[in-house]
């Protein structure tokens, strides 16, 4: 039998800087729509990229028909694909891992990130110039 306990305070920010980091590293999408037209899945995600699969191409959804696919939506926060009617739920970081690989899904989301500006970049770069820019790499010895 469990008992119940009250969580503290440090156990709570420890579960929210967890959630906070896997909504920083995992694909989250903002908005799923179907591209009636090209016959695509399109994934908005946080941070602004911009997918569009072919429904073909996703296992879950080859047989579901065209009319039904305008129901589709981002489910879970975010984390899913969700077709409620039919009661079908796609994982995100699942669907990207299986058809692009996970290294190259995670590069491609990379380089969104990597792409992004802000005041504290802005500063690190300024920094990084007063002591004569980036550290050069080190010579690899064979």
């Amino acid at each position: 039998m469990t008992t119940k306990r009250e969580l503290t305070l440090d156990e709570i920010a420890a579960a929210r800087g967890r959630a906070d980091e896997r909504n920083r590293i995992e694909p989250r999408a903002d908005r799923v729509d179907y591209d009636r037209k090209n016959g695509h899945i399109v994934l908005h995600l946080r941070g602004g990229a911009i997918l569009a699969l072919p429904a073909s191409t996703i296992r879950e959804l080859r047989d579901v028909e065209p009319r039904e696919l305008r129901a589709i939506r981002a489910g879970f926060g975010g984390e899913s694909i969700s077709l409620d009617a039919l009661d079908i739920d796609i994982s995100i970081p699942g669907l990207l891992r299986d058809l692009v690989g996970m290294t190259s899904a995670a590069a491609l989301l990379g380089r969104a990130g990597g792409a992004a500006t802000s005041d504290a970049k802005a500063a690190a770069v300024r920094e990084n110039g007063k002591r004569g820019g980036r550290p050069r790499k080190a010579p690899q010895l064979a």
